[in-house]
Order: C-alpha cells, then structure tokens, then sequence
C-alpha cells in the first residue's frame, strides 16, 4: 500500500509543469522532477548529488549555503512557508526570472527542503511586451479609447484624446460615444455596434465630428472593433484628428481647380487678344479714310465695343496671374483714404461708411492701381449687397501669421497687412462661396455685371504673395480679409513702369515684323505702313533669324510676337538678334499667354512689350519709346 501511494506522488511530481527540487541540509540535491530537467536544461544525473547553488546565478549562490547554516542553527525563517521572485540559471548561463516557493519536512528524523520552482521568463516577456505597447499607445499621436459593450460607458482614455477633448481622465470616464461625437444618439450607436457583436473580427471605418468640452468641433478618421483583450469584451476607438489634414486638402483642390480654370482663361484671352487687335486695327485703319463719313458712327460703335472686349479679357488675365504687374512700395492707409472720399459719394445716402485704419501699418510693395481697382470692386459689391442701406467698414491691420495659422492657405508665415471689407448686407450662400472666385460666377443677376470683378480681385491678390478669404452668413452680412506681404526693410526696392508720352511723329524706319498670325501680321504691316515705315514681314522666329541676317545692315528694329510656332519663341529670337548685333532695338508684343507671365524673364531681358490689343497711338508710343528713350 504505501508503495503504491509513493508511486501515485512520484507520478503526480513528474506531471506538473512547475519545477520540484528536494536538498538536504548540506544543499545537496537529492530529488528533481522531469521539469526541473526542463526548466533548467539538465538531465537529471546532472543534478542529483550537486549543490543546489548549480542553478543559481552568482548573486544568489555566493549567499545560499550562508542562509541555509543560519536557519539550522537558529531555526529563523526567512522564506520557508512563502514564496518570492528570483533569479534562476539555466545550463547554458542565461538567467531568467522564476518565483520560488521553500517547503521543510523531516524523513526518518532527516531535515530535508523543497523548492517548488514556476519559469516566469515567458510572463515577463509577454508583460513586457505588454508594457511596451501601452507605453507607446500614451505617446500616441492617435486618440485611442475604449468603452464597455454593456453600459456603453468609457473605461480608458490615452493621453491624446484628454488633450484634444479638454476632459480631465476623471471627466472624460463619465461620458460615453454619444456625449463626444456631434449628432450622435445612442440609438444609432447601437445600430452601428451591433454588428460588431455578431461578427467580432469585423472592423469599422467612418468619419466623425467630435465635440470638445468648450464645444468646439473637429474632424477625425475612425476605426473601431470589438476587442477581445477584455472580460467581459470592449469596444475600442482609434481616432485621428484631421482637421488640418482637410484643410490643407481642401485648399488644394481649390488650388488646382482655380489653377486649371486659370489655364483655360489664360489661353482663351490670348486668341481673344488677338482678335480684338484685328478688329481694332480694321477699325482704325477705316477711321482713318476721310472720305467715309457714312459709316463713322458704326465704327465708333464698333471700336467701343472692341474695347469693352479688351477690359475683359485683360480681366481674365488677372485671374489667371497672368497680367504684369508694376509694383511699388505702397501704405495702403493713404489708398484707403482717397478711396473713401471718391466713394462717399458713389455709394448713396443709405450706405455708411467707415473706416478703422492701423496708426503704423507696414508698408507693402503693390500695384496701386490693381489694388485701388479691387478695393473699388469689393465696396462695390458690398453697396449691391446692401439694397436698402447699411454699414460699410474699411479696416487695415498689422498682423503676424504663425505656421500654425496657414494651414489650407498658399502664403508663408511672417508678417502681413491685412485689408478687410465688411458689410451688413444680404450675404452669400455657404454653396456658392467654394466657387465665388472663379470667372463668371456671380451673386447678382444675370443682366448686372460680368462676373469678373472677384476673379479679378482674387489673381491680383495671389500674384502679389498674398491671400484673400470670405466669410459669411445670409442676411447678416460678408466680410472679405486680405492678407499682402509687409515690408520691413526700407531698403526694398521699388518697380515702377514708366510709360513714353511723346507723340512725335517717327522718320521712316525699316522694321522687321514676326508674327505667327496671319492676320495680325497684316495689319500690323499696314498699320505701321501707313505711319510711313518699311516693313520685312515674317510667318516665325526662323524665317525672321533669317531675314535678319540677309537684311540686318539696313534694319532699324525687329517687332515680334512672344508666342509663335515653329518651336521659336520671340525671346529666342530677341536673344540672338542681341548676340548678332547688341545695339539693334527689339519690340515684344504678346496677348499674354504663358510664357510672358514670367515677368521676371522679362525684366531680365530688359526688352519693352507691348500688351495686344493695343491701338495705333500706343503702338506709335511704343516705337517712339524705343528709339528715342526718355
């Protein structure tokens, strides 16, 4: 009998996964089971007879047989009868942590212990781990929280989510999905969880709107799941807040659609430019035969409307950026001024006008003349907008940008001017703002205005390295804010055009004209004919280099068009007519197409332009200019 119940012991010892080690009182191992072999990779022969300190790292061994003698010679205990975490040592040196539990029996009036032993090396590193993972979800970025499937109440919350809610932890464990996410109810709440429980592998992508404790709002992506990691189960939120991130986007896209509508309008004011320079030269050219008195008024009507013609296209091209600007150090204060005084009286009785100017206000470099045109146009509007009265406010301010407020603009940080127009009028709906600069959209009816006033405002201020935002709200009124770039050097430096007024009549000259457009070659040829110049006519920039050479002896100047076909532009053939002879005169002239834009290429240059369409005088102006400079 007591041989069968010591093999049933020795049989449960081998069956547990814990370690068993019995030693005497000299240490010396006397028993081990099968996973005390495993643990600490020894055969069993290996053990048996050695002190126990063989399984000990030098920490623990050195004081072993220390403790051992004191316990039997003073009977304290110390570890008998508890348990404790320790260090173990493995046969190939590696030391692991293990928890260590001492028991003491007496066998034939012998004292022997056992150590009941547990491996906690794959504890730790899934502990470990475990730590790692959540101190890097504290550190996150990312807001990450979890509530109970129950009672849809939050239970944890990452440092993030605290910072961008405002929430204390206390706070933010009070509140479940529905007070956090704007139009949320918990009945919808459960509409979309309930999934979730049905199928707990599935995950679930949305974008929401958060509501912070001050009630302010922000966008986030959002993932959410059922996480198994819980008992009883937890929903866990992962959300990114993107509010920046659309704003940016957004911008973007407006970026490229008002750059691709700008294209389009670019291109087509170029051929229309030299439509109307056809139209007007014909016209002219009638005007000029004084024998025709029957027809005088129809070509002046003709020519009336040929100009109406030019503004908008010269319109277009200041949406488009494409419109060379001249500009020069300005105090937009002094424009606001003289502006106001000239508008008190367009703007009727019943509009109020008022204005809050900086005392110091930074001085920017701008053309004045573009800038006074789209402050006219925005007061304008605002008057329009305002069918029975109200307040009109000019304010100028000094303002510093910081990155963190440009996001979703194409300006850089430092500091700006800024210029607003505010009224109290109808204002515009939030529809049909996302598209209020682009041309030909318009808030009044269709039979007032062209549509191109914003647009105009909107290129002028983007080609001056500034910024232009509207804000509004129906029947409360707009307010447009514009952002121009300070000067804060004294030293910068001012571009102003000068024009040439003479009006005398040139001796005859021998010009060679390039001109792609056969009809604007002709006329060209017959304009400058008829002030009794000599002209080399030619289709594109080769056939012009070569005309150039065979006549350039008895050549005076070389007009040519910027854009041309053939794969020779006007500045190629400007280039090398300077290389062959660099004291010959070159007149540019152009519609404004892409490559003139460059205005710093231009300057560089140092050739004049001549902007098409343009009449006789300024083309007599021109040539004048350029052989008689001032």
């Amino acid at each position: 009998m007591i041989e069968k119940t010591s093999s049933r012991i020795e049989s449960i010892l081998e069956s547990v996964d814990a370690a068993i080690v019995t030693i005497d009182c000299d240490g010396i191992i006397t028993d081990c089971n099968t996973a005390t072999c495993k643990i600490f990779d020894y055969k069993q022969e290996q053990l048996l007879g050695k002190n126990v300190n063989i399984l000990m790292p030098s920490s623990y061994r050195d004081q072993h047989d220390g403790y051992l003698a004191h316990h039997l010679n003073t009977g304290e205990t110390r570890i008998i009868g508890t348990g404790r975490k320790v260090s173990g040592l493995r046969s190939n040196g590696q030391e692991f942590a293990l928890h260590l539990s001492v028991g003491k029996f007496v066998d034939h009036d012998v004292t022997f212990f056992t150590g009941i032993i547990h491996d906690l090396s794959e504890l730790e590193a899934a502990q470990y781990s475990a730590n790692r993972l959540a101190s890097i979800v504290e550190e996150l970025d990312s807001e990450v929280f979890t509530f109970s499937a129950d009672t849809l109440k939050i239970t944890s919350a990452n440092p993030a989510v605290l910072k961008n809610t405002g929430y204390s932890h206390n706070e933010f464990l009070q509140k479940s999905p529905v007070d956090l996410v704007s139009g949320l109810n918990r009945s919808i709440l459960q509409q979309t969880l309930n999934p979730l429980l049905k199928s707990p592998d599935k995950r679930v992508h949305f974008k929401q709107q958060f509501v912070r404790r001050d009630g302010s709002l922000y966008q986030a992506d959002v993932n959410l799941y059922l996480s198994k990691s819980f008992d009883p189960p937890e929903f866990v939120v992962i959300a990114q807040d993107v509010t920046d991130r659309n704003l940016i986007m957004n911008s973007l896209r407006r970026s490229q659609r008002m750059e691709s509508i700008g294209n389009l309008t670019g291109g087509i004011a170029h051929d229309f430019n030299n439509l109307l320079t056809v139209l007007m030269g014909n016209l002219e050219l009638l005007e000029l035969d004084p024998n025709d008195t029957e027809n005088a008024e129809l070509v002046n009507d003709a020519q009336d409307a040929a100009k109406m013609g030019a503004r908008l296209t010269q319109r277009l091209l200041a949406f488009a950026r494409r419109s060379p600007l001249s500009p020069k150090r300005t105090n937009i204060n002094s424009l606001v001024r003289d502006i106001t005084e000239m508008l008190s009286r367009t703007l009727g009785t019943e509009v109020v006008l008022k204005t809050v100017l900086e005392d110091a206000l930074y001085d920017v470099s701008i053309d004045v003349s573009e800038l006074e045109n789209a402050l006219i146009n925005m007061c304008i509007n605002a008057r329009d907008a305002m069918p029975s009265g109200g307040t009109l406010l000019l304010e100028t301010y000094n303002t510093k940008l910081e990155e963190d407020s440009i996001v979703g603009k194409e300006i850089s940080a430092g500091h700006y001017v800024r210029l607003e127009v505010t009224d109290t009028g109808t204002g515009i709906a939030p529809e049909v703002i996302e598209s209020l600069f682009e041309p030909f959209v318009s808030t009044k009816p269709s039979s007032h205005g062209t549509g191109l006033g914003l647009s105009m405002v909107y290129g002028f201020v983007k080609q001056s390295g500034g910024e232009i935002d509207v804000y509004s709200e129906p029947d409360i009124g707009t307010r447009f804010v514009i952002y121009l770039p300070a000067l804060e050097s004294a030293d910068a430096i001012d571009n102003i055009s000068v024009d040439s007024n003479g009006q005398a009549q040139l001796t005859r000259k021998r010009i060679l004209v390039a001109e792609d457009d056969d009809r604007v070659r002709r006329l060209t040829v017959r304009r400058l004919e008829s002030i009794g110049h000599s002209i080399i006519e030619a289709p594109d920039g080769h056939t012009a280099l070569k005309l150039f050479q065979q006549y350039k002896m008895d050549l005076d100047c070389v007009f040519t068009d910027v854009v041309m076909t053939q794969g020779m532009s006007g500045y190629d053939v400007a280039l090398e007519v300077r290389r062959i002879d660099p004291n010959m005169p070159v007149l540019l002239t152009s519609g404004y197409a892409e490559d003139v834009i460059n205005h710093e290429k231009l300057q560089e240059s140092g050739l004049p332009l001549l902007r098409k369409p343009y009449g006789q005088q300024e083309l007599i102006d021109a040539l004048q200019a350029l052989f008689e400079p001032v």
